[in-house]
């Protein structure tokens, strides 16, 4: 069996969508001849913990773990953060951060090159070297966020002289979140000439979505060196996991994940207000349900709006239990990053949500890559956040249906299964034999 190197800094016990693409890759990826050696960060910086996940990396896989020089404890302690406290993934993303935040913004995006995660490359490289020495694999993997794993990927080829297959979950310099930020001159070219060598020197580039590569990648370097591997989802996650008989007298539409000023549907809470009003929706028979993280602005606003008996909150939960959940919605509720490029992004949870077999509710580009995907099938709809009428009437739409008994189950693994995770390893590995 052949021996692939992957260089990942979220890794179990991380959670969130970010650790899965990878984790799923490394559980399949001995089915298809490739025995995974992982390089990984210990005690990284995480947005979330799952210790649930360890359960998903199989019993026979080596996981290098090293140090790390991480900065994240000073950005907590300089902005009045608590000490675990998670620090957010979209934090520049933030529209109205504090004095401090935003000079500790800036110190992050014009001294930290590629990214805050720097500090992880020589003891990465250093740790690398050995492990190519003592393992001898046949390739390396990298895949980013954060763009460092490239970085000592790169280092490590040239020590080598391996095959190297670069993976972004998400775009670099083209990054949404940069759009607004004020990066100095100098960063910006650091950064651009750090893309371009990476680019230049990976034998394949490896993207999430396949308008990263028409929009970004495909356009600096040759288009045919890129490869679209979309996240997806992993048939076992749903064994046991059956649509559970909803409560009928409540409409519940639920969203998995984090929401923030990035992904504030403010419409939605101004049409509830709107329904409350018109009595079509009352305490008993509607409810809005976050699974994970609210950010202030988004509680602030609930707040404003007097709209908090129609909302649940529960706290993050494991990513098992979180679609175990989930089974429980009339509907499933999708926020896509606002930003002047998201028709690129294809968020994790787009095809787990798909498995689930419930209506869903998408806002975000109505000509995006979610939208061409979502546009086989009428009961998912993705609509802009500023088109208030349209979000009105599928959410009215959706509740009359309910109210009416009518209980949508849809069968979506015709549309969606060449998106299980098993099927894309098998894409991965093929790649993978003709390096």
């Amino acid at each position: 069996m052949k021996k692939v190197l992957i260089i990942t800094y979220y890794w179990p016990p991380a959670g969130g969508p970010g650790v899965q693409r990878v984790l799923k890759f490394v559980k399949y990826l001995p089915e298809f001849g490739w025995m995974p050696i992982v390089l990984t960060v210990n005690k990284g910086e995480y947005p979330s913990i799952d210790e649930t996940l360890v359960s998903d990396i199989p019993d026979n896989i080596k996981v290098y773990k090293t140090n790390s020089l991480e900065p994240g404890f000073l950005y907590k302690k300089f902005t009045g953060m608590k000490e675990n406290e998670r620090i957010p993934t979209a934090v520049l993303a933030e529209k109205k951060p504090s004095l401090k935040k935003k000079i500790a913004n800036w110190i992050r995006l014009n001294l930290f090159i590629p990214d805050a995660k720097i500090g992880w490359l020589p003891y990465a490289i250093s740790e690398g070297k050995r492990i190519i020495d003592a393992e001898k694999p046949d390739l390396i993997f990298s895949s980013s966020p954060p763009p460092t794993v490239h970085l000592i990927a790169r280092k490590l080829k040239k020590y080598s002289s391996l095959k190297w297959i670069a993976d972004f979950r998400d775009p670099w310099t083209d990054i949404h979140y940069y759009e607004d930020q004020n990066k100095i001159g100098i960063s910006q070219r650091f950064d651009s000439r750090f893309e371009k060598a990476v680019l230049d020197e990976a034998d394949k580039i490896v993207c999430v979505s396949q308008y990263d590569i028409d929009m970004d990648f495909g356009k600096k370097v040759s288009v045919s060196k890129c490869i679209n591997i979309a996240n997806g989802y992993d048939e076992m996650d749903f064994n046991g996991i059956n649509r559970r008989a909803t409560d009928r007298s409540k409409f519940t539409l639920m969203h998995l994940g984090v929401v923030g000023i990035e992904r504030f549907p403010h419409n939605l809470l101004k049409i509830i207000v709107d329904l409350d009003k018109k009595k079509i929706i009352s305490e008993d028979n509607f409810q809005l349900t976050f699974v994970g993280k609210v950010e202030n602005e988004v509680l602030q606003v609930i707040d404003k709006y007097k709209i908090e008996k129609f909302i649940k909150f529960i706290s993050y939960l494991p990513h098992n239990e979180a679609l175990e959940y989930s089974s429980q919605a009339s509907a499933l509720l999708l926020l896509i990053t606002q930003s002047r490029k998201n028709i690129r992004i294809l968020p994790g949870k787009t095809f787990e949500y798909m498995r689930m077999g419930i209506p869903i509710l998408a806002m975000g580009p109505e000509n995006g890559e979610v939208a061409s995907i979502f546009n086989k099938s009428e009961h998912y709809k993705v609509i802009d956040y500023s088109n208030h009428p349209a979000i009105y009437d599928f959410l009215v739409s959706m509740i009359n249906n309910h109210k009416k008994g009518l209980r949508t189950d849809i069968n979506p693994i015709s549309v969606i299964e060449n998106y299980e995770r098993k099927n894309l390893t098998k894409k991965l590995a093929s790649v993978f034999d003709n390096c």
